[in-house]
C-alpha cells in the first residue's frame, strides 16, 4: 500500500535537468562517489535508511541510475515518511528500480532496450539524437566509473510501474485492517456507492478505531439506525482525490459527503482529520477511483437538529438531515423533460427560488431557542411581533422547556388580529392569555401523543384539548390543524398550527342573575363584608370570594349569633376557598347565617329583607345594639312608664 502512496506523490511531477560536474575516483565503490559528488546527498540518506549502502558497496558490478539531489526534492520523497517496515520495503522497491545487476555503459545502450531491474521489474532505454533516457528520465551525466559499477546521474527519480489499481472497497478490503469498515459499509449498502466513478476521498478508520469507538453494527438494524449508520460512514467522505501533499498546513474545511463540514489539519507533527483530531496513520494510499487515507478513529458527525442557511438566517422546518444536505443550485438544467434554475433538493426534488449562495449555505446545526426558531421558520412573523408586544419573548428564550402550537402568519391574517389594538396594560394582558394559551410545559412530540382526546393545561391556566385520530393532530376547541410536527427548539419544541387558538371564556358563576348586592370575605379572613345589610322584598343578595386562604360557607342560623344551623335551610353548601353563591328574598325577613367552620370565632351576617318580618332588625351586629342586652330592657321599661304617666293624667283632666 505505501508503494502505491509513493506513486501517487509522485508520478506526476515534472522534473528539470540540472547540470553539474562530478568529482570521481574509479578506485571507490558506487556509495562513495556519490556521496562525493556533492549532488547525491538526498540519494546517500535513501540508500542509509533503506539499508542498501552495503549492498551497494558489494562487488557487483551495478549500473546504477543516480537521481540528483533537485530530482528528489521535486518528487516530494521526505524520508520522514518512511518509518516502518512495510513503507521501508517501499522505499527499498523504489532504489532498486534505479539499479541493474551488470555493467551497461551509455554507448551500449540501444533504443527500445529493456532490461530488468534489481527490484524485479523491467525499464527500457530510448535514444534520440545520442541522447539516452530511462523511463523519461534524462540521462544527464553518463558512466561515471566506480570500482563496482557505473554511475549514470538522471534527473528524475524513476518510479516502479505501479499494479492495477481497484476500487475503494476492495482496497479496504485487501489492507487486512479496515473489516469492520467493509462490513459497515455493506449493512449500510455504501459498496454500490464507493465502487463508482468518484472520485472520492475516504478516510478509513481502521479495526481498531471501530473497536475504540464501541460501534456494534448488529445494533443498525432498523431503517433509522441505517440512516445514522449511513450518516457515521459518509462523514469520512469527501468527493474528489485530495492528497496529503494538496492539503497547506494549517486547517482546511471541506464538505463531507454526508453534509457536514470536516476540518482538515497539517501540522508539524501530521495530518489530523476532524474535531476528534483523528491521526492519518498512512496516507495516499491510491485507488482506481480515488484515494485512501487509513485513521486511527472512527469521526463522529457533528450534532444537529435543524436545516438552517447561513446566508439568509432562516430555517427549513421540517427538513432531515439528509434533505438538508441534498440542496443544489441548477441552472438551465434538463430534468424529467423540464428545465430547472433555482435551488433543487434532490431528496424532496422541490425547487425554491433564492439565491445559489443561499441555496449552498445549508448546514445541519443544533437548535436555537423557541423564540428564535420561530424567527428563522419565515412563516411566523406576526407570532414573534405578538410575543414582542406581550413581553414574552424572554420567557420561550429560556432553559425552561415548553412546547408551542404556534399559528402560522396566515392564521393570523385569518384571525384579524391587529397588534396596534393592544396598547393598554389591560388589553397587552388579553394578548398574553391568548398566545399563553398556545404554550404548554414541556416537551411534546407529536409522536408522545395517544390516539383520541387528551386534555392538557395551557401557560395560562386554561384547558387545551388535544386530538389525535389516524396520526393526524388537532388542538382546541376549533380543531386547528396541525400543519407541522415537531421542529426543535433548544428548549422545547414547536408544533405549527393552522388557527389562532382562543382561550375559552372566563364562565361568569352569576350569569342570568342580577346581584342586587354582593357580599365578600372581609381582610381578616374571619367575617363577611358587610356583615348586616338591608334590602328590599325581591332583592337578590350575591356571596362571592375566590382563592381564600381558608374554606368558608354560608349556612343558615336560627337566630342572631346563634350556633344552631337550620335543618335544611338556605346553604352555599360545603365549605370551600372559591364560592359564588346567589338567594333572592320574596318576604319580610330576617336572614341570620354564619360561616360553619368559623362560627366559633362570631363569623356572623344578618340580612334585612324589608321591615324584617316579626322581628325586630338589627342594623349593627355589635353587642350594645343587641335586643338582649340591660340597657335596651331599661330603655323600654323607661318609656312603658312616661307611657302610663301620661295616660293617667289625661284621664284625671277628663275628669
Amino acid at each position: 500500500m505505501m508503494r502505491l502512496r509513493v506513486f501517487i506523490l509522485t508520478a506526476s511531477l515534472l522534473l528539470a535537468t540540472l547540470p553539474f560536474n562530478v568529482t570521481a575516483d574509479a578506485t571507490d565503490d558506487i556509495p562513495t562517489n556519490a556521496t562525493n559528488s556533492g549532488v547525491h546527498d538526498s540519494l546517500v540518506a535513501a540508500l542509509a535508511h533503506a539499508d542498501l549502502v552495503s549492498a551497494l558497496q558489494a562487488d557487483g558490478p551495478f549500473t546504477v541510475f543516480a537521481p540528483t539531489d533537485t530530482a528528489f526534492a521535486e518528487a516530494g520523497i521526505d524520508l520522514a515518511d518512511f518509518d516502518t517496515d512495510e513503507e521501508n520495503a517501499t522505499l527499498q522497491d523504489i532504489l532498486l528500480y534505479h539499479v541493474y545487476s551488470g555493467q551497461v555503459e551509455s554507448s551500449a545502450v540501444t533504443d527500445g532496450l529493456t532490461v530488468e531491474m534489481l527490484n524485479g521489474d523491467d525499464a527500457t532505454f530510448s535514444v534520440v539524437d545520442g541522447a539516452v533516457m530511462i523511463e523519461g528520465a534524462n540521462v544527464t551525466t553518463p558512466d561515471v566509473m566506480s570500482s563496482n559499477g557505473v554511475i549514470h546521474i538522471i534527473d528524475k527519480v524513476l518510479m516502479p510501474p505501479t499494479v492495477e489499481l481497484v476500487d475503494i472497497p476492495s482496497v479496504a478490503t485487501s489492507t487486512g485492517i479496515h473489516t469492520a469498515l467493509v462490513e459497515a459499509l455493506i449493512q449500510a449498502d455504501l459498496v454500490t456507492t464507493l465502487q463508482g466513478t468518484g472520485p472520492f476521498t475516504v478516510f478509513a478508520p481502521t479495526d481498531a478505531a471501530f473497536a475504540a469507538a464501541g460501534i456494534d453494527l448488529a445494533t443498525f438494524d432498523t431503517p433509522e439506525e441505517i440512516v445514522t449508520l449511513t450518516d457515521i460512514l459518509l462523514y469520512h467522505v469527501v468527493a474528489g482525490t485530495t492528497l496529503s501533499t494538496d492539503l497547506a498546513d494549517g486547517t482546511t474545511t471541506v464538505r463531507a459527503v454526508n453534509g457536514d463540514s470536516l476540518a482538515l489539519n497539517v501540522a508539524t507533527s501530521g495530518v489530523t482529520v476532524g474535531s476528534g483530531n483523528a491521526n492519518v496513520t498512512i496516507a495516499d494510499v491510491a485507488a482506481s477511483n480515488g484515494v485512501v487515507h487509513v485513521i486511527d478513529q472512527v469521526l463522529t458527525p457533528p450534532s444537529g437538529d435543524i436545516c438552517y442557511t447561513m446566508v439568509s438566517h432562516t430555517i427549513a422546518p421540517g427538513s432531515s438531515k439528509v434533505a438538508c444536505n441534498a440542496y443544489m443550485y441548477l441552472e438551465n438544467f434538463s430534468m424529467g423533460g423540464q428545465t430547472i434554475t433555482g435551488c433543487y433538493n434532490s431528496v424532496t426534488h422541490a425547487v425554491t427560488d433564492v439565491s445559489a449562495a443561499e441555496c449552498q449555505a445549508y448546514v445541519w446545526t443544533p437548535a436555537v431557542d423557541i423564540a428564535m426558531t420561530a424567527s428563522a421558520t419565515t412563516i411566523h412573523t406576526s407570532l414573534v411581533a405578538a410575543l414582542t408586544k406581550a413581553n414574552l419573548v424572554a420567557t420561550v428564550s429560556g432553559t425552561t422547556d415548553y412546547t408551542v402550537f404556534a399559528p402560522s402568519d396566515a392564521a393570523f391574517e385569518a384571525a384579524g388580529i391587529n397588534l396596534d389594538d393592544f396598547t393598554t396594560d389591560e388589553e397587552i394582558a388579553v394578548l398574553a392569555d391568548i398566545l399563553l394559551y398556545h404554550v404548554v410545559a414541556g416537551t411534546t412530540m407529536s409522536t408522545d401523543l395517544a390516539e383520541g382526546m387528551t386534555t392538557v393545561n395551557a401557560a395560562n391556566g386554561d384547558e387545551l384539548l388535544i386530538h389525535v385520530e389516524n396520526g393526524s393532530v388537532m388542538v382546541g376547541s376549533s380543531m386547528a390543524n396541525v400543519t407541522l410536527a415537531d421542529v426543535p427548539a433548544s428548549n422545547g419544541v414547536i408544533h405549527v398550527i393552522d388557527q389562532v387558538l382562543t382561550p375559552p371564556a372566563s364562565v361568569d358563576p352569576f350569569e342570568g342573575v342580577t346581584c342586587d348586592v354582593t357580599v365578600g370575605i372581609g381582610s381578616t379572613g374571619y367575617a363577611y363584608s358587610p356583615a348586616v345589610i338591608n334590602i328590599n322584598v325581591g332583592q337578590t343578595v350575591c356571596w362571592s370570594w375566590e382563592d381564600e386562604s381558608m374554606p368558608h360557607n354560608v349556612k343558615e342560623i336560627t337566630g342572631s349569633k346563634s350556633t344552631t344551623f337550620v335543618e335544611n335551610g338556605i346553604t352555599s353548601g360545603e365549605a370551600a376557598t372559591t364560592v359564588a353563591f346567589s338567594h333572592t328574598f320574596t318576604e319580610d325577613s330576617t336572614f341570620y347565617y354564619a360561616c360553619e367552620p368559623h362560627v366559633a370565632l362570631n363569623m356572623f351576617g344578618e340580612i334585612v329583607v324589608g321591615d324584617g318580618g316579626e322581628e325586630e332588625s338589627s342594623t349593627d351586629m355589635s353587642d350594645d345594639d343587641s335586643e338582649d342586652t340591660p340597657g335596651f330592657l331599661i330603655t323600654t321599661v323607661l318609656v312603658s312608664m312616661i307611657g302610663a304617666l301620661v295616660l293617667i293624667e289625661r284621664r284625671s283632666k277628663g275628669e
